[in-house]
Parts: structure tokens; sequence; C-alpha cells
């Protein structure tokens, strides 16, 4: 995944967003969605974003796995981020 060029991410009070200022997509991240995607601007793939995650929070690797992979696909819904190889 590659972050698109036209999203800006800020963090605002006790909460994080992401803009598309081409689309006007506005997304609101949690603190895992945060952590996620820092790793994703920084060029880290899903697999290194998962491994990295399991090293943070004490969950199973199945249900991150499809949660990362949820998450990544609504990213890319919103054309937040585009897939370079997956």
């Amino acid at each position: 995944m590659v972050v698109n060029d036209s999203v800006v991410y800020a963090e605002l009070d006790d909460e994080s967003v992401l803009l598309n200022l081409y689309s006007g997509i506005y997304f609101g991240l949690n603190d895992l969605g945060c952590n996620v995607w820092k790793q994703l601007e920084q060029g880290a793939s899903e697999i290194a974003v998962v491994s990295r995650l399991l090293n943070e929070y004490d969950i199973d690797i199945s249900q991150l796995q499809s949660d990362v992979a949820a998450f990544l696909d609504a990213l890319e819904l919103q054309g937040l981020v585009h897939v370079v190889e997956r």
C-alpha cells in the first residue's frame, strides 16, 4: 500500500484524521488506525505492519491480520491509499 499524495494526516485534540484534499474525504482514526497509518507513511508493507503490531498489542494473529486487511481495504475504497503489491 502506498499513501495517496493528496492525503493529509492530522492529530486534533484526542483524535487523528485523514483528509483527501482532492476528493474531500474525511476519515477518522482510532489509536490502532493511527499506528497503522504512521507505518504506511514510512513505507511499511501490510506484513510488516502486522508484525510490528503483534509486538505492541496482545492480540490473536488471525484477528489482527483480518482487522488490518479490512482497514487497508477501507482506506483504499476511500482513495486514501492505493495498492502497489499485496
